[in-house]
């Protein structure tokens, strides 16, 4: 697995599913984010991929890493095909939104996009999962 960043979930935060209007109203701001980040992943462009990054999420993903990021997705996936969103979470201090990307390699990629439930709503963490990134 993949981590970029650090924003930890507290354990002892219930995380629910939204559904309906309250998942529309996430997506709202949590959509227009997660397709910067993407089409900054696909177009190698960091100032597009970390335009919505919180302070600490830039400490973490800074060019340097973005770029060992896309070698590590290249490499071990191809290239990007698509994605869609397939669950979106919440606890009391973050909204998760979990996207399904279909790479050449690969189609059971998971990222999970972490925003601050406060406003202005950035993006505070990023992982990646599927089993061909966790082979060695």
């Amino acid at each position: 697995m993949i981590l970029a960043a650090c924003s930890l979930l507290a354990p002892q935060n219930q995380t629910i599913t939204l559904e309906g209007a309250e998942r529309e109203a996430v997506l709202e701001y949590a959509a227009p984010m997660g397709e910067n980040l993407i089409n900054g992943l696909i177009t190698r462009d960091y100032p597009t991929f970390s335009k919505d990054f919180d302070t600490t999420m830039k400490k973490g993903m800074d060019e340097a890493a973005f770029e060992k990021l896309l070698t590590t997705l290249t490499d071990k996936l191809g290239e990007y095909q698509s994605h869609e969103i397939s669950q979106v979470l919440q606890d009391e201090k973050y909204t998760i939104v979990i996207y399904r990307l279909k790479y050449e390699k690969d189609n059971l990629v998971t990222m999970r996009i972490v925003f601050n439930r406060e406003e202005p709503h950035l993006i505070s963490g990023l992982w990646f999962d599927s089993p061909e990134l966790r082979k060695k």
